[in-house]
């Protein structure tokens, strides 16, 4: 059974202009997730009823207009959810039939779902309006220059006065959180699409006839490594999973 979900909207009244005249104090367009709590304490200081109704009456107005539309939305979502996008699993994108050991399927889940966020939802992000959406060609929902080019632009982010950071503040100008975790996502990202695959296979970079003795213990060297590497990369990807959302 599924609950009623309040629906993410473009547009709330408490972020509109008219409840920065009913609070008395302009909200700012981003601030780092500390920084809120202050704005948000020292806005209810300076006028606690008016901040009250243009924070919590504003909002929950909204939602009650909203009540039918976020009823078909709830109901839309789930059907989506649960059959199509089939959300509440791992999707693997390995060949179906075949048997794959739990470690090579948590690898490829992983780094599989990786992908899929960062050419469909961070590709979605990036056609903002209608001359990016003309930009980008779409393949079976797929993006990749997309996806690369908002991750290229979510790394470049600074700490800036969009932020409330002023150029006496020590972390002024430093790259955001989010863009160290989009600078994060790249190298990954770039990892098992383009370097991981073209790894040479171990067993094609050395021979008996010409390695002798030596043979099996350089394939078993180069095993190993391969194996490492994989586990380090996959420990980066779950360093950074808080990140990973849309």
């Amino acid at each position: 059974m599924f609950s009623l979900k309040k629906r993410s909207r473009i547009d709330y009244w408490s972020c509109s202009k008219f409840a920065d005249w009913i609070r008395g104090t302009p909200k700012p367009f981003a601030l780092e997730w500390g920084a809120w709590g202050e704005w948000n304490d020292e806005a209810k200081k300076k006028h606690p009823l008016r901040y009250w109704v243009a924070e919590k009456l504003l909002d929950s107005l909204q939602d009650f207009v909203n009540l039918p539309m976020d009823i078909y939305h709830t109901i839309e979502v789930y059907i989506h959810n649960r059959f199509i996008d089939k959300t509440h699993c791992l999707k693997t994108g390995l060949k179906a039939g075949e048997y794959y050991d739990l470690d090579y399927r948590i690898i490829h889940g992983l780094f599989n779902e990786l992908v899929e966020l960062v050419e469909v939802d961070f590709a979605n992000r990036a056609i903002w309006d209608e001359e990016k959406k003309k930009k980008y060609k779409f393949v079976k929902g797929h993006c990749v220059e997309a996806g690369l080019d908002y991750l290229n632009w979510a790394s470049s982010l600074r700490y800036n006065k969009d932020y409330g950071i002023t150029k006496q503040d020590k972390h002024y100008n430093e790259p955001t959180d989010q863009a160290i975790a989009a600078q994060k996502t790249l190298e990954l990202y770039n990892w098992w699409k383009n370097i991981r695959p073209n790894r040479p296979e171990a067993h094609d970079l050395f021979s008996e006839e010409k390695d002798g003795k030596n043979y099996y213990k350089k394939i078993g060297k180069i095993e190993d490594h391969y194996e490492k590497e994989d586990t380090k990369m996959l420990i980066e990807l779950i360093k950074i999973r808080g990140n990973l959302w849309t």
